[in-house]
Protein backbone atom coordinates (compact mmCIF):
# COMPACT_ATOMS: atom_id res chain seq x y z
CA UNK A 1 0.00 0.00 0.00
CA UNK A 2 1.74 3.26 -1.07
CA UNK A 3 1.02 6.68 1.21
CA UNK A 4 -2.08 8.49 -1.49
CA UNK A 5 -4.46 5.53 -1.25
CA UNK A 6 -3.83 5.73 2.58
CA UNK A 7 -4.75 9.65 2.85
CA UNK A 8 -7.24 9.63 0.00
CA UNK A 9 -9.01 7.08 2.06
CA UNK A 10 -8.91 9.33 5.13
CA UNK A 11 -9.98 12.55 3.72
CA UNK A 12 -12.67 10.86 2.08
CA UNK A 13 -14.77 10.40 5.82
CA UNK A 14 -16.22 14.23 5.74
CA UNK A 15 -15.80 15.54 8.48
CA UNK A 16 -16.41 19.25 9.80
CA UNK A 17 -14.03 22.16 11.72
CA UNK A 18 -11.54 20.34 13.82
CA UNK A 19 -9.31 23.96 14.75
CA UNK A 20 -7.14 23.17 17.75
CA UNK A 21 -4.14 21.71 15.51
CA UNK A 22 -1.86 24.17 13.71
CA UNK A 23 -1.32 23.95 10.26
CA UNK A 24 -0.06 20.79 8.13
CA UNK A 25 3.68 19.81 8.72
CA UNK A 26 5.54 17.32 6.71
CA UNK A 27 8.18 14.99 8.45
CA UNK A 28 10.97 16.86 10.86
CA UNK A 29 13.95 16.59 9.00
CA UNK A 30 16.36 16.53 11.76
CA UNK A 31 15.28 13.24 12.67
CA UNK A 32 15.74 11.26 9.30
CA UNK A 33 13.91 8.20 8.57
CA UNK A 34 16.09 5.08 9.72
CA UNK A 35 16.50 2.88 6.06
CA UNK A 36 13.31 0.14 6.03
CA UNK A 37 12.53 -2.65 3.41
CA UNK A 38 9.04 -2.47 2.48
CA UNK A 39 6.39 -0.42 4.09
CA UNK A 40 6.65 -1.65 7.59
CA UNK A 41 9.50 -0.32 9.44
CA UNK A 42 10.87 -1.87 12.45
CA UNK A 43 9.57 -0.70 15.55
CA UNK A 44 10.77 -2.98 17.72
CA UNK A 45 12.86 -1.51 21.25
CA UNK A 46 11.57 0.53 24.29
CA UNK A 47 10.88 3.93 24.34
CA UNK A 48 10.20 7.06 26.76
CA UNK A 49 6.28 7.67 26.95
CA UNK A 50 6.50 11.31 27.78
CA UNK A 51 7.80 12.77 23.90
CA UNK A 52 8.63 16.19 23.01
CA UNK A 53 6.88 18.35 20.99
CA UNK A 54 8.81 19.22 17.19
CA UNK A 55 7.79 21.96 14.95
CA UNK A 56 6.52 24.40 17.26
CA UNK A 57 8.06 27.86 18.04
CA UNK A 58 5.57 28.43 20.98
CA UNK A 59 6.62 27.75 24.06
CA UNK A 60 7.05 23.80 25.84
CA UNK A 61 3.74 22.25 26.77
CA UNK A 62 3.37 19.62 28.95
CA UNK A 63 4.84 16.36 27.44
CA UNK A 64 2.29 14.26 25.05
CA UNK A 65 2.39 10.15 26.17
CA UNK A 66 3.09 8.10 23.61
CA UNK A 67 0.58 5.71 25.76
CA UNK A 68 -2.75 8.07 24.75
CA UNK A 69 -1.37 7.81 21.31
CA UNK A 70 -1.33 4.05 20.56
CA UNK A 71 -2.68 2.58 23.74
CA UNK A 72 -6.42 2.00 24.49
CA UNK A 73 -6.96 4.06 27.45
CA UNK A 74 -9.05 0.47 29.43
CA UNK A 75 -5.47 -1.15 29.29
CA UNK A 76 -4.07 1.06 31.60
CA UNK A 77 -4.68 2.00 35.07
CA UNK A 78 -5.37 5.50 35.88
CA UNK A 79 -2.90 5.57 38.95
CA UNK A 80 0.07 3.37 37.22
CA UNK A 81 3.21 5.31 36.08
CA UNK A 82 4.17 4.34 32.58
CA UNK A 83 7.31 5.52 32.04
CA UNK A 84 8.05 3.92 28.60
CA UNK A 85 6.49 1.62 26.20
CA UNK A 86 8.45 -1.69 24.71
CA UNK A 87 7.19 -2.89 21.31
CA UNK A 88 7.51 -5.50 19.58
CA UNK A 89 7.65 -6.00 15.70
CA UNK A 90 5.42 -5.35 13.14
CA UNK A 91 6.64 -8.78 12.75
CA UNK A 92 4.31 -11.70 11.01
CA UNK A 93 1.41 -9.00 10.66
CA UNK A 94 1.55 -8.30 14.28
CA UNK A 95 2.22 -5.44 16.44
CA UNK A 96 2.66 -5.80 20.17
CA UNK A 97 2.68 -3.02 22.49
CA UNK A 98 3.92 -3.66 26.76
CA UNK A 99 3.90 -0.39 28.87
CA UNK A 100 6.20 -0.32 31.43
CA UNK A 101 6.40 1.22 35.36
CA UNK A 102 9.55 1.32 37.74
CA UNK A 103 8.10 -2.01 38.83
CA UNK A 104 7.09 -3.77 35.92
CA UNK A 105 4.95 -4.29 32.84
CA UNK A 106 1.17 -2.65 34.01
CA UNK A 107 -0.61 -3.15 30.51
CA UNK A 108 -0.08 -5.16 27.22
CA UNK A 109 -1.71 -5.04 23.28
CA UNK A 110 -1.68 -7.10 20.47
CA UNK A 111 -2.45 -5.07 16.91
CA UNK A 112 -3.22 -7.44 13.85
CA UNK A 113 -2.57 -5.90 10.49
CA UNK A 114 -5.43 -4.24 9.11
CA UNK A 115 -7.17 -6.65 6.38
CA UNK A 116 -7.62 -3.70 4.10
CA UNK A 117 -7.04 -0.17 3.89
CA UNK A 118 -11.17 1.01 3.93
CA UNK A 119 -11.07 -1.65 6.97
CA UNK A 120 -8.59 0.04 8.82
CA UNK A 121 -9.61 3.58 8.42
CA UNK A 122 -13.33 2.76 9.71
CA UNK A 123 -12.25 0.47 12.47
CA UNK A 124 -12.36 0.68 16.01
CA UNK A 125 -9.86 2.88 17.87
CA UNK A 126 -6.41 1.31 18.68
CA UNK A 127 -7.67 -2.10 17.40
CA UNK A 128 -5.72 -2.54 14.15
CA UNK A 129 -2.56 -1.22 12.01
CA UNK A 130 -1.53 -0.46 8.77
CA UNK A 131 1.72 0.21 7.48
CA UNK A 132 2.83 2.68 4.69
CA UNK A 133 5.21 4.51 3.43
CA UNK A 134 4.97 8.32 2.87
CA UNK A 135 6.67 11.39 4.59
CA UNK A 136 9.93 9.92 3.32
CA UNK A 137 9.19 6.77 4.81
CA UNK A 138 7.85 3.81 6.47
CA UNK A 139 5.41 3.80 9.12
CA UNK A 140 2.87 1.99 11.02
CA UNK A 141 -0.34 3.66 11.17
CA UNK A 142 -3.15 3.27 14.26
CA UNK A 143 -6.36 4.44 14.64
CA UNK A 144 -6.89 7.17 17.55
CA UNK A 145 -9.72 8.03 19.41
CA UNK A 146 -12.21 10.61 17.47
CA UNK A 147 -11.81 14.23 18.94
CA UNK A 148 -15.15 16.38 19.15
CA UNK A 149 -14.38 19.69 18.96
CA UNK A 150 -17.43 22.66 18.88
CA UNK A 151 -19.91 19.29 18.37
CA UNK A 152 -18.03 18.37 15.51
CA UNK A 153 -16.46 14.73 15.81
CA UNK A 154 -13.18 14.69 13.79
CA UNK A 155 -11.39 11.35 13.42
CA UNK A 156 -7.55 11.21 14.28
CA UNK A 157 -5.18 8.70 13.13
CA UNK A 158 -1.18 8.37 14.10
CA UNK A 159 1.62 7.74 12.05
CA UNK A 160 4.79 6.14 14.03
CA UNK A 161 8.22 5.86 12.15
CA UNK A 162 11.67 4.94 13.31
CA UNK A 163 14.23 7.26 13.44
CA UNK A 164 17.83 6.51 12.03
CA UNK A 165 19.00 7.53 15.82
CA UNK A 166 17.18 4.70 17.13
CA UNK A 167 13.73 7.18 18.75
CA UNK A 168 10.14 7.73 17.28
CA UNK A 169 9.15 10.07 15.50
CA UNK A 170 5.27 10.23 15.55
CA UNK A 171 1.95 12.07 13.48
CA UNK A 172 -1.18 12.63 15.48
CA UNK A 173 -3.45 13.92 12.58
CA UNK A 174 -6.92 15.15 12.15
CA UNK A 175 -8.99 15.97 9.11
CA UNK A 176 -11.06 19.26 9.00
CA UNK A 177 -12.89 21.04 6.09
CA UNK A 178 -10.94 24.80 5.89
CA UNK A 179 -13.85 27.71 5.37
CA UNK A 180 -13.46 26.91 1.87
CA UNK A 181 -15.15 24.30 2.21
CA UNK A 182 -11.92 21.57 1.31
CA UNK A 183 -10.42 18.63 3.42
CA UNK A 184 -7.12 19.19 4.78
CA UNK A 185 -5.41 16.71 7.29
CA UNK A 186 -3.54 18.51 10.07
CA UNK A 187 -0.42 16.84 11.82
CA UNK A 188 1.54 17.51 15.05
CA UNK A 189 5.05 15.98 15.62
CA UNK A 190 6.34 13.98 18.56
CA UNK A 191 9.54 12.45 18.82
CA UNK A 192 9.87 9.99 21.68
CA UNK A 193 13.95 8.81 22.73
CA UNK A 194 14.43 5.11 22.84
CA UNK A 195 15.95 3.68 26.33
CA UNK A 196 17.91 0.82 27.41
CA UNK A 197 15.29 -2.22 27.74
CA UNK A 198 15.78 -4.24 30.96
CA UNK A 199 17.29 -7.86 30.55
Amino acid sequence: MNGRPVAVLLAVIGLSSCTDFVPRHDYPTEYPVAAQTGACPDLSGTFENAGMRLHTASAPSDPILLSSLVLAPRIIASSAQVRSLKLYGPAQDLLQIEALTAEGAVGHSSLPIAPKADGFVHSKPFSTFACDVYQGGSNVIVTNAPVTLDGTRCEVAVRVYRAKDGSLVVAREEIHTDFLGELNIWRKWFRFPQVPGKP
